[in-house]
């Protein structure tokens, strides 16, 4: 090193002694270290300069010097001239190399300013848009909140008509329901007189199985014959068990009823036949295998008009409205209902629209805090996936998102990895918090991005358990492209 070179003397560069010039490269050993022969093989702990003129000098270990193999290309590493001096050769094919780095490097840089340029325009335009977002999303949860509190306050006058209603018709119904009994009770009372055919009030047990043997017997035999087992025949549990028969028996006829009528009612809405235009739709043909046409039976009738109503009806039953119920309410309660259910309809289309606003506000905003690079050039791989496939796996790369290996995630994004001084120079990409390992860590994945012609993956390695490496070339990160001055200045 220069700085050793003080005037006459040369210090050694441990700083423990210090002798004249011309005891450099005496072949002598001088310094403890060996910095005083570095163009000797005299120290063996020093080292040995290789000039290699037309090529890059380089630093040999001296213990290398005269050892029969030839490390510098200039060949000065072995005396008595056993090496050929192939530097220029070298120098050409590095040249060359270097050469074609720079070209690729120049393409490169055209095209990160491109990426730049687009990433740019593209930042605008999500600035904007967040912007009118965030206007839009305000109005809209202004209107929402509007609509909501109107469909509070119609909600309260209808929920106590409703509730009043209720408890009317349950009023009501409750009425029918006593009443019912009380004639249920007394059919129940005239059929058990009828079993009772002495009259003295006491049911026998031939009575009982006479009765329950006849055709108009409410009761089943089985059941009948078991209480004539046990002997002893209570009044009031036969009574109790004829009017929970007779009560079965009027519910069914009010289902059976009601069913005749809705069969009624949808029979007259089914149109008829002479009020179907003739040729309006044509009979389709139907043909067999053997390519003969199958004719229909005299009597056969498409029925799948009244398959599709049915249908439709059988929804209607199971579908009952929850704000209706089950009964009709009166014109001025129905009439608040009605204001309700309008309201509510208004205030869910405002909450449906503020809440995709609000998504797309999130996504947005989620987007515009990402680090595309100081001048937006790495915006471009945003969107993209990339693979790389080994002789053992396939490798899956989407930047600004995941990682994977044969669909294994290894990696969700993380950010850009700062280098060691604390600066992000986006050299590496981290994807970390992947499917965890069996008994080890998650899996994760270090990117390192290098400049490149084109967009790729060119490297994928696995070089600890369950922590991925991937080299991957890319256009954005060519900042800056070597003079070829410097090249030939470095030969």
């Amino acid at each position: 090193k220069t700085s050793n070179y003080q005037g006459k003397q040369f210090h050694c560069a441990d700083g423990t002694e210090s002798f004249p010039i011309h005891y450099v490269n005496d072949d002598y050993c001088d310094c403890k270290d060996g910095s005083d022969e570095p163009g000797t093989a005299a120290c063996p702990n020093g080292s040995f300069y290789c000039i290699n003129r037309g090529f890059k000098g380089t630093l040999i270990s001296s213990s290398r010097v005269d050892d029969g193999i030839c490390d510098c290309c200039d060949g000065s590493d072995e005396t008595g001239g056993a090496c050929s001096n192939n530097c220029a050769e070298l120098g050409a094919h590095l040249l060359e190399e270097a050469r074609r780095i720079r070209k690729e490097q120049a393409m490169g840089f055209q095209q990160r300013m491109g990426y730049a340029t687009d990433g740019q325009a593209a930042k605008l335009r999500r600035d904007e848009d967040v912007g009118v977002l965030a206007e839009e999303e305000a109005k809209l949860k202004q209107g929402m909140d509007e609509r909501k509190s109107y469909m509070e306050e119609v909600e309260k006058p209808a929920k106590a008509a409703k509730e009043a209603a209720k408890a009317a018709h349950d009023k009501v119904e409750e009425e029918r329901r006593t009443v019912a009994d009380s004639h249920n009770r007394e059919d129940a009372e005239l059929e058990y007189n009828n079993i009772d055919k002495d009259g003295d009030g006491e049911v026998t047990v031939d009575e009982l199985l006479s009765y329950g043997s006849s055709e108009d017997s409410l009761l089943a035999y089985e059941e009948v014959k078991v209480m004539a087992d046990n002997g002893e025949i209570e009044p009031a549990t036969l009574l109790d068990m004829i009017q929970d028969q007779i009560k079965l028996r009027n519910e069914e006829t009010v289902r059976e009823e009601k069913r005749l009528k809705k069969e009624q009612q949808k029979r007259a809405k089914k149109p008829k036949l002479s009020d179907v235009s003739a040729g309006e739709e044509e009979e389709e043909e139907m043909w067999g295998e053997d390519g003969k046409k199958i004719e229909k039976a005299v009597g056969e009738e498409d029925d799948e008009y009244e398959e599709v109503d049915e249908e439709e009806e059988e929804e209607e039953e199971e579908s009952p409205s929850p704000i209706r119920n089950t009964f009709t309410y009166d014109e001025a309660t129905q009439r608040l209902i009605d204001v309700f259910e309008e309201a509510e309809s208004l205030y869910k289309e405002a909450k449906d629209l503020y809440d995709n606003s609000k998504a797309q506000l999130k996504d947005l905003q989620k987007l515009a805090g990402k680090d595309f690079g100081h001048d937006e050039e790495f915006f471009v791989l945003h969107g993209q996936c990339f693979t790389y496939t080994d002789d053992k796996y396939k490798y899956k790369l989407c930047p600004y998102d995941k990682s994977d290996q044969d669909g294994t995630n290894i990696g969700k994004w993380e950010g850009w990895e700062n280098d060691s001084d604390g600066v992000n120079r986006y050299n590496v990409m981290m994807y970390t918090k992947g499917a965890s390992c069996w008994q080890g860590p998650a899996r994760s994945t270090a990117v390192k991005v290098v400049c490149g012609s084109e967009n790729a993956i060119i490297e994928a390695s696995e070089p600890a358990k369950c922590e991925y490496a991937y080299t991957f070339t890319t256009p954005a990160k060519c900042n800056v492209v070597q003079d070829e001055a410097e090249i030939h200045d470095e030969l």
